[in-house]
């Protein structure tokens, strides 16, 4: 049963972003996806397998629950949040960020309910550190990335200065 809730909840937030107006361009989103992986799957991985913080079951079925959230749910929330957020005020950027954030704690406490993690010397607050610093980390680097695709010109800084170019 954890398994099908998780390949339905993978299927929403596929669905979700796909369908989703994007401000961001499509090699933007590739590569902050592959970003966001990258560094989530090497964080869990300290956090998991170096340091033992965090159990995960190894029963085939709850581990593949936990490859989806740690490698297509988690990166896809933050791609939805930079997306959605990305272009907006500061107040919505925080407003958008708590419900981010309490999405991926309740994954996370989904996960906790279903036995497919177990802290160990680790709490729920250090997961909402670590989530927020995630989400802080995301708009920094999904706007330094910007910055730089301005820079070269591939894209328009929202003024009409720059056209995007083929490349």
């Amino acid at each position: 049963m954890e398994l099908v809730i998780y390949l339905i909840l993978t299927w929403f937030i596929a669905s979700y972003f796909l369908f989703q107006k994007k401000p961001l361009l499509m090699i933007e989103n590739l590569l902050l996806f592959l970003f966001f992986l990258f560094v989530n799957k090497c964080v869990l991985t300290m956090i998991s397998m170096n340091l033992s913080l965090i159990m995960y079951n190894k029963e085939p079925y709850l581990f593949i629950c936990f490859w989806l959230q740690r490698n297509i749910i988690f990166p896809l929330i933050l791609l939805i949040y930079v997306n959605s957020v990305f272009q907006k005020s500061r107040g919505l950027q925080v407003m958008g960020g708590v419900f981010t954030m309490i999405v991926i704690l309740l994954s996370e406490a989904m996960a906790i309910h279903f036995s497919i993690i177990h802290y160990h010397m680790w709490t729920f607050f250090i997961s909402f550190v670590v989530t927020a610093i995630y989400l802080v980390a995301a708009l920094g680097i999904t706007a330094f990335y910007r910055r730089l695709l301005i820079k070269e010109g591939m894209v328009s800084n929202g003024n009409g200065t720059n056209t995007n170019h083929k490349l």
